[in-house]
């Protein structure tokens, strides 16, 4: 019983230092952060430190210097209020109800309330002197959700309409399988750019004049309600005038495309394409998304 005593106490005087050191090195690395910001990088920093294998995939497929640009250059998600969804592997949940979490706009959530983690897919490509790092991000389906255009047209003739001309009641702005993505570009200077994916195309923050756009970076991508689209915020950020749930850059899954069996991969909707069939896959100044 003595020698089991002091076992346990040996163990837990080792995580307590473990704990202690993550704590110390997330407080020396991170000199300025709200809030959440804080508790998405203390809950990913003290995973790591107790399984000890964060970022391998990163380095394997990048080197351990790409694979830190990669990770750096990650942007936050902030969630319109309403949107549940959050970006999964599409290897373990094609469905909608193991990609939900709670809409609550005070939640930083890294799982899903299936317990599947938040997960953001990369592809990290040269041109010249500038790289470019593509964050690609799955979720099961896309509704629009636009000025209700879902309910009208559920409540209206035109579902019925659309089912004498195309065959199909099915909302037109609804379909499986959504794509969006995050695109940073580094030049060689290091100065940055930012464009995330919006109904098909690529844009910057949300108004007209930033369709086609890259810009400055804020640290966060705004998720749409339904769609999924994408914009920089540019009027607010979490803890900063935007109150709307989160999930924190460092608490997200990272995963290489380049390293994934893209085989297996089966379109459940034959109009939408993964990340690896897109142009801007190829060439990633590509206007389309």
């Amino acid at each position: 019983m003595r020698g089991q005593r002091g076992q346990a106490s040996v163990e837990w005087i080792a995580l307590v230092a473990v704990l202690t050191l993550a704590v110390g090195a997330l407080l020396t690395a991170i000199p300025a952060v709200d809030g959440r910001s804080l508790g998405g990088a203390l809950a990913h920093r003290l995973t790591c430190a107790v399984k000890g294998a964060c970022a391998d995939e990163l380095r394997r497929a990048y080197g351990a210097a790409d694979a830190e640009l990669v990770r750096r250059h990650l942007q936050g998600l902030v969630f319109e209020p309403g949107e549940r969804q959050v970006p999964v592997d599409w290897r373990s949940c094609r469905t909608v109800a193991c990609a939900v979490a709670p809409d609550d706009r005070d939640l930083d959530v890294h799982r899903s309330e299936a317990g599947l983690p938040v997960t953001v897919f990369t592809r990290l490509s040269r041109s010249g002197d500038r790289r470019y790092i593509q964050y690609w991000f799955y979720y099961p389906d896309s509704n629009s959700t636009w000025a209700g255009s879902d309910r009208i047209w559920k409540r209206s003739t035109l579902g019925r309409i659309g089912q004498l001309v195309s065959g199909s009641e099915r909302y037109p702005g609804f379909h499986e399988d959504d794509w969006e993505g995050a695109m940073v570009r580094v030049d060689a200077d290091g100065r940055t750019a930012v464009r995330v994916t919006s109904h098909g195309h690529w844009q910057w923050c949300k108004q007209r004049r930033c369709v086609g756009q890259w810009g400055p970076a804020t640290g966060w991508t705004r998720v749409s309600r339904g769609s999924h689209a994408g914009h920089v915020p540019t009027d607010g950020e979490p803890g900063h005038g935007l109150r709307e749930r989160t999930s924190t850059a460092e608490g997200i899954r990272l995963i290489p495309l380049g390293g994934i069996d893209k085989d297996r991969y089966r379109r459940l909707d034959p109009g939408i394409s993964p990340p690896w069939e897109k142009d801007v896959y190829a060439n990633p100044e590509a206007p389309s998304s």
